[in-house]
């Protein structure tokens, strides 16, 4: 953003500027339709966000937004909302055409702008979602410090500022419907494409990313350490496996996405693993509505009350061995 600020639109910029042909030459010389698959995309991405609108209407009720993790979770579903725009409806349109940056440049180079941000702000935002329910469990004190009350939404405060600065300050990514994905080189000139090298990206995408996976292997040890004495039939036990196994998935979805992301844009590498890539940043940002719908009996039951009582729901669980164990193990959400 800060060149399109500088030269006054996307075009002026010196090394996006496709003047070289016209942006029917260019997607008829670079691009490659996709119809079916561009349908399927963006008809998918449409009917996920309409699944996301009643879950989101549930979370936001006053009754579950004063919890913290609400909070990150309402948030984190907008973002999801607005990704699944970029990476499924965008991008199917795009594929439809066969459109390459040349072909659409202003709307390419804004949408891709807003996926960087979008992506990098799901990442952080999962990271303190994760943190925030293993200081519900370990440090009840650190999760009073930092998410009680309107605390949580300085913190959320933060990952708006941390996209911002990918948003404003990085190197937007590029759609190219000849790999189907979104790279930082628009492929207009050959040899050059170092000029639109993203190393902060690389720091998202390996550091907060990894540090995620890491701290939900965590959350699960130690969850499993504190079941070790409950029954194994028990509702505790089974919601506990599932937990895992929703954990797992994620985490791979969105390592599978960042790792293949910067790989495709500094080496080469195959088609299907490009596509392996789109797929799973496209599955991070739609898998949470399926696993709200199969998992969560609290959003599916629409009110905190219907099942736990009003007076007993609270955000913190000082011990999870008590009569509220059950609830405490529904609160733990993922992405």
């Amino acid at each position: 953003m800060n060149k399109v600020i500088r030269y006054g639109s996307v075009q002026a910029i010196p090394i996006y500027n496709c003047s070289a042909h016209t942006p029917e030459e260019w997607t008829k010389r670079d691009g490659v339709s996709r119809p079916i698959l561009g349908i399927t995309e963006a008809s998918l991405g449409i009917l996920i966000n309409i699944c996301y609108i009643p879950i989101l209407f549930v979370m936001l009720e006053k009754e579950h937004f004063k919890i913290s993790c609400y909070k990150i979770m309402s948030f984190l579903a907008i973002i999801d909302m607005l990704s699944i725009v970029v990476d499924c409806i965008i991008t199917g349109w795009l594929s439809y055409q066969g459109a390459v940056f040349c072909s659409y440049p202003t709307l390419i180079y804004f949408s891709g702008m807003s996926g960087t941000g979008l992506w990098c702000c799901t990442c952080v935002t999962a990271l303190i979602l994760i943190v925030n329910r293993i200081f519900d469990l370990l440090v009840p004190r650190a999760r009073i410090f930092f998410f009680e009350g309107n605390r949580t939404f300085l913190v959320i405060l933060g990952a708006v500022l941390y996209t911002m600065y990918y948003v404003f300050c990085n190197t937007p990514s590029l759609f190219t419907s000849k790999f189907h994905s979104w790279f930082f080189t628009p492929m207009i000139f050959e040899g050059r494409d170092m000029d639109y090298e993203n190393v902060p990206m690389f720091f998202n995408n390996i550091g907060v990313v990894f540090v995620t996976c890491i701290l939900y292997i965590l959350f699960c040890f130690v969850l499993g350490a504190k079941l070790k004495n409950v029954s194994t039939g028990s509702e505790s036990r089974s919601a506990s496996i599932q937990i895992f196994f929703q954990s797992a998935m994620i985490c791979a979805f969105n390592l599978m996405a960042s790792l293949i992301y910067i790989s495709m844009n500094y080496i080469e590498v195959p088609f299907w693993l490009i596509i392996l890539g789109q797929f799973s940043w496209q599955l991070g940002n739609s898998a949470p509505v399926f696993i709200y719908m199969k998992f969560n009996k609290t959003l599916r039951n629409e009110r905190p009350e219907d099942e736990y009582g009003a007076k007993g729901y609270t955000d913190n669980v000082e011990n999870p061995f008590d009569t509220s164990y059950d609830y405490f193990i529904k609160l733990v959400f993922f992405m």
